[in-house]
């Protein structure tokens, strides 16, 4: 699978948002992966975004929620895309488990790259109060997700296959954020790929 193009370093992924919205969200990121959250201020927002603080505040209430803004839509496109790319799949006649994961996960990380800035800005632990618990419920629910995709039974070494899946898949998150060409996401993409088909084997 190509990956998108390096042009594509900030794909759009405000999928339900004005213009407006838009500005204050493209220069939020901006500000956010420069200068932390901590350190960013909501000044600096408004003047990356060209958007009044009055309309900012209006359209989000205060950085914190600028900040969840971006990590909700930013959860919601990985979904959404993943969810398409499977159920595209299942529609073609896929009932594997495991290839439907593998076809997931590949979108996943695609998506990761593409947007690297946004989920750079998501991981890099300088969140608002609050959020680490929010994102980890999240992940919980998704993990959960992923897992009733790859069918597996109720066995503790079905439990632990899925979990490592998920954890090599998270690692390779992280992995990817030290890629500097798309050919290198590429390449890490199939590698982890690889893994997953040796630890199936394995399994």
């Amino acid at each position: 699978m190509m990956l998108q193009s390096k042009g594509r370093t900030r794909a759009r992924t405000w999928t339900s948002t004005s213009a407006t919205k838009e500005k204050v969200l493209d220069a939020a990121v901006e500000v956010f992966g420069e200068r932390g959250f901590t350190a960013a201020t909501m000044a600096e927002i408004v003047e990356r975004s060209g958007v009044s603080v009055g309309s900012i505040y209006h359209h989000f209430g205060g950085k914190s929620e600028v900040f969840n803004a971006i990590w909700e839509d930013f959860v919601g496109l990985l979904r959404g895309r993943v969810d398409e790319v499977v159920q595209a799949a299942r529609d073609d006649g896929e009932t594997d488990g495991f290839e439907l994961f593998v076809l997931g996960t590949r979108e996943y990380l695609s998506l990761i790259w593409e947007n690297r800035v946004q989920a750079r800005v998501i991981a890099m632990g300088d969140t608002p109060p609050g959020f680490d618990a929010q994102r980890r419920r999240a992940s919980r629910v998704g993990g959960d997700s992923e897992i009733a995709i790859l069918g597996l039974g109720p066995t503790r070494k079905e439990r632990l296959f899925g979990d490592f899946l998920i954890a090599m898949r998270n690692e390779t998150t992280i992995a990817l954020f030290g890629t500097m060409t798309e050919a290198d996401a590429e390449a890490l993409i199939d590698e982890t790929e690889k893994y997953f088909r040796r630890l199936r084997a394995g399994s």
